[in-house]
Parts: C-alpha cells; sequence; structure tokens
C-alpha cells in the first residue's frame, strides 16, 4: 500500500511539475513574440491615451468606465494596480502583466480543450498563426487572448473544483466577461446551443453520438451565470456608449462571401492563393465533416463548432458593421480575425482524424506540417516590431510637475495630453 502511495505521489508530482514547465513555455514564447516590451517597455496606443491617463492622479479605480463602447475591467485593474507603483515603471507592468494574462488564458484554453484538441495542436495555433502584433505585450489588447479562456470555460464540460478554484473559476468568468464585448456574442452562441440541445431531447435526433443531448446536464452553470451577467451589463453599456454605426448596404450573402471567402484567408494564411469560392467550398467541407462524420467523438466536433460560431460572428461583425475596405490589407484590424484563425486549424484536425484507422496521429502530423509552413512563409508577422524609444523615464519624471504634459507613443505618430494636478500642501493652524 505505502509503494502505491508512493508512486501516486510521484505522479502528482510529475503532473504539476509538467504543468508548470508548460506554463513556462508559453511564457517564453509569448515574451519572446511581444518582442522587446520586457526589455524596452512603452506605452502601446490606449495602454496611454486611455487606461493610464484616465487612472493618472486619482487613487479610486476606473472599473466600470466605458470606452469605445464597451467595458475594460482586466486592463482597468491593471492600471489599477500600476498607479501604486512609481509612474516610471507603468509600462513595464503593463507589458508585463499583458504578456502573463495572454499565458494564463492560453494555457487554460489548452488544458480545457485536451480531451477535444491535442494541447499540442492548440498551442502550436496560438504561437504559429501570423499576426499584425498589435495583440501581443498590451494590456489593450489582451482581451484577443482571454476571449478564448472565457469560451473554453463556459463550452467544454464542468470539471470538478476544489477550495479556492470553487470561488475563483465564476470570478475568472465574471471579470473577462466586462473586458470585452464579445462575452454578448458568446452568451448568444451559448444560449443557442442550450436551446439546440433541448430540442435534440424532444425529437430523439442527436447528430453528435449523444453530446448534443446532454450538453445542458454538463455545464458549469455557475460560469454560465457569471457569462449571463457580465454580457447583460455589457450589452447595457453597448446600447448607451457605443456610437451609432452604419450598416453595410451589401447583401447578407455579399458580406458572409467577401468575409469567409476574401477577408478570412488573408488574415489566415497572411495572404490568399485559391479563389473566395474555392475557399467557401473548402471552408464548407471542413465544418460539413465536423457536423456529419460519426466516425469523429461527438462531443469534440460540438465544442469545436462552438468555438467556431463564435469566431465566425466576432470576424463577420466588423464586416458587417464598419467600412471593410481597409479590413484587406492584413496589418489593419488584423485582432478581429485572430480568434477564427486559431480555431480553424482545431477544426482542420478534428476533421481529418475520421480518415484513417491511425486518424489522430495522421492527422496531428499533417496539421503539424501546415501549422509550420503557414508560419515559415510568414515569418516576419510571428513577432510584433520592436518599440520606437522614446525615453518614458524622462517623460515619467515630467509628470511630477504640475501642468500639461505632450508624451508620444507607439505606433508612432500616437501621443497623449496628459494633466498633472499640484500636489496638495496642508499647513498647520
Amino acid at each position: 500500500m505505502n509503494t502505491q502511495r508512493t508512486a501516486a505521489a510521484d505522479k502528482s508530482s510529475w503532473i504539476k511539475g509538467d504543468r508548470i514547465a508548460f506554463f513556462l513555455i508559453i511564457l517564453v514564447a509569448m515574451a519572446y513574440k511581444s518582442n522587446d516590451a520586457l526589455s524596452n517597455p512603452q506605452f502601446w496606443a490606449e495602454d496611454a491615451t486611455v487606461f493610464f491617463k484616465e487612472q493618472f492622479g486619482t487613487s479610486l479605480p476606473q472599473f466600470f468606465a466605458p470606452y469605445a463602447g464597451y467595458l475594460h475591467f482586466v486592463p482597468r485593474l491593471v492600471a489599477w494596480v500600476a498607479s501604486w507603483a512609481p509612474v516610471a515603471k507603468a509600462p513595464l507592468i503593463y507589458n508585463a502583466s499583458a504578456i502573463l494574462l495572454t499565458t494564463v488564458a492560453i494555457v487554460v484554453t489548452c488544458r480545457r480543450m485536451k480531451p477535444f484538441v491535442p494541447v499540442w495542436i492548440v498551442a502550436l495555433s496560438f504561437l504559429a498563426v501570423p499576426t499584425s502584433g498589435e495583440i501581443l505585450g498590451t494590456i489593450t489588447n489582451a482581451q484577443w487572448f482571454l476571449q478564448f479562456a472565457l469560451a473554453a470555460l463556459c463550452l467544454t464540460p464542468f470539471q470538478p473544483a476544489r477550495g479556492w478554484m470553487v470561488w475563483w473559476r465564476p470570478l475568472a468568468v465574471l471579470l473577462i466577461s466586462l473586458t470585452g464585448p464579445f462575452s454578448i456574442v458568446l452568451a448568444l452562441i451559448t444560449a443557442g446551443m442550450l436551446a439546440t440541445a433541448y430540442l435534440s431531447r424532444r425529437i430523439k435526433v442527436d447528430p453528435f453520438n449523444g453530446a448534443l443531448g446532454e450538453f445542458a446536464t454538463t455545464r458549469d452553470w455557475t460560469a454560465l451565470a457569471a457569462l449571463s451577467i457580465g454580457a447583460i451589463v455589457q450589452a447595457a453599456i453597448v446600447m448607451t456608449e457605443a456610437p451609432v454605426k452604419a450598416e453595410s448596404q451589401q447583401s447578407l450573402f455579399t458580406l458572409l462571401k467577401i468575409t469567409f471567402g476574401e477577408l478570412v484567408p488573408v488574415h489566415a494564411f497572411g495572404s490568399t492563393f485559391l479563389t473566395a469560392t474555392a475557399w467557401i467550398l473548402l471552408f464548407s467541407f471542413i465544418f460539413g465533416t465536423l457536423i456529419f462524420s460519426k466516425k469523429i467523438e461527438g462531443r469534440s466536433r460540438f465544442i469545436v463548432l462552438g468555438f467556431s460560431a463564435f469566431a465566425a460572428a466576432e470576424a463577420f461583425a466588423p464586416v458587417r458593421l464598419r467600412d471593410f475596405a481597409p479590413l484587406y490589407h492584413f496589418m489593419l484590424a488584423d485582432r478581429y480575425f485572430y480568434l477564427i484563425k486559431v480555431v480553424l486549424w482545431w477544426a482542420v484536425w478534428l476533421s481529418m482524424t475520421g480518415l484513417s484507422r491511425r486518424s489522430r496521429w495522421n492527422a496531428t502530423v499533417a496539421t503539424t506540417a501546415l501549422l509550420c509552413l503557414v508560419a515559415v512563409t510568414n515569418q516576419q508577422f510571428l513577432r510584433r516590431p520592436a518599440f520606437v524609444e522614446f525615453d518614458w523615464r524622462s517623460h515619467a519624471q515630467k509628470l511630477e510637475a504640475p501642468g500639461s504634459h505632450t508624451v508620444p507613443l507607439n505606433p508612432q505618430g500616437w501621443g497623449v495630453l496628459i494633466e498633472s494636478k499640484p500636489a496638495k500642501i496642508e499647513h498647520d493652524r
């Protein structure tokens, strides 16, 4: 019996050590992809123009101050915590927090998706896809990684928790839900999946080998409750604060063709090498396989399809609600396509697993090879470009004096005007 306990303890220790090693690998990789965010910390765009500026000079957190029509709770939290430290350290705290948050989001997503898609494929899909770099190492854009963790916690089956995780998991879901408008989309997607599951049980038709019918019974309802609260709050803010944007005059079919036949390939692969019709047929084949193939495990298909619906809605939204002409340029608004370009590779891997007896192994090899090919052909888009040096420390010293101070920012051409108030002097009476 002692031998069994020792073996179990060794196994538990190994698993814990393995998780720590995996976390450190992702952390180093994200720090590398963020280039000089830690070695030459500078402010990036809204990191300074919104979060630093609005927190500067006040001790109260600005958690519920909307920007761009919705709440950014987590960046506001980082800005508030950073305000406790010297001003000169603010960019380093912001950037380090962003890298840590993105690492946690990736690790959580990998762990929750492990029963359905190999950890190696999930992790590589984050690290190898090309990006414009704007989402790396900045708290403004950490939300584009946090949304993965939010979806993973809400779409994957309930996992029993003990100790602090019992309350930490729904709290994390709530905070992320209050950090971006994607919580509204995810709540609608989840509600649709629950409604479909209910209908499946009523008509006794389940194309996912029973996974659809049991979807409601395997939910983490505390997480879904937290998601619902966050989505309702964000929806209220969006309806009252978001600027009115004219919808495109193109037909729905045309917009769908533009989104998934033209824009998604450009952002997912760095360029497009097929016609729009060919891309739509290819994507239809991949996702049609996930819907109808009985050879592929049903729960995996259903969860990846849930992620895919979430990603597709996010990619389609800017095309529907704004001028989409700039979206043809890879460097512009690439953040809207990060979710779909990552999830696409999960769907590719899963769709290959029903092709042969050694399907999982072959799918992993083939997907890894394709991801590496995309990475090699887009090497210039694997890391964020280096910051322009604006000597933040000298500007931080100037902020100690009362008056108006103009601070240049990255990306080049950005700047912010910050008002420093004189310190209050208390006179003896």
